[in-house]
């Protein structure tokens, strides 16, 4: 695994992969129907970030790609199918992010939080409405900052500034 992640355990690594997995039923299931397009953009989402993303998170975005269609239908299944119960236990499995974001280097846990948030608002953005246009619902609407995470905030100015002194 990523060098920046050897710190943490195998469960708190498989958590942050399995995030992706989590956020994609959420915010697809938000308004009670987990759309076909919002899946594949999401499957799209963890391709493009192999090659797109963080060159020292390289290996984790490979291994979120290889296992996200994979655990969407696990999650899709093993969850309640009703929206609120279903949304009610991804936020809680969500919310065990918080410490393991706080534990990373900043640059590393606000790189992760962003790309989280990021995932959330494009996976809304994939269904309904006119040419995008009105595409992200209330229901989705009320997920897509994902509440349940602590903002990881990562200023290089001020680093760089903390070690000049």
């Amino acid at each position: 695994m990523d060098q920046d992640l050897s710190m943490l355990s195998p469960e708190e690594i498989t958590l942050l992969m399995d995030a992706h997995a989590y956020i994609t039923v959420l915010i697809a299931g938000a308004d009670g129907n987990i759309d076909a397009e919002e899946l594949a953009w999401a499957e799209k989402i963890a391709q493009i970030r192999t090659f797109a993303g963080d060159e020292r998170l390289k290996e984790f975005h490979e291994k979120v790609n290889v296992e996200i269609a994979g655990k969407i239908k696990q999650f899709i299944g093993e969850l309640p199918s009703d929206p609120a119960g279903r949304n009610a236990i991804i936020s809680e499995k969500l919310t065990g992010l918080n410490p393991i974001l706080s534990a990373l280097h900043p640059s590393i846990g606000s790189y992760l939080y962003k790309g989280y948030v990021s995932f959330a608002e494009r996976i809304a953005k994939a269904s309904g409405g006119i040419l995008s246009f009105f595409s992200i619902g209330p229901e989705e609407k009320k997920w897509i900052s994902l509440p349940m995470l602590t903002a990881i905030v990562y200023n290089p100015d001020a680093e760089a500034a903390d070690e000049e002194e």
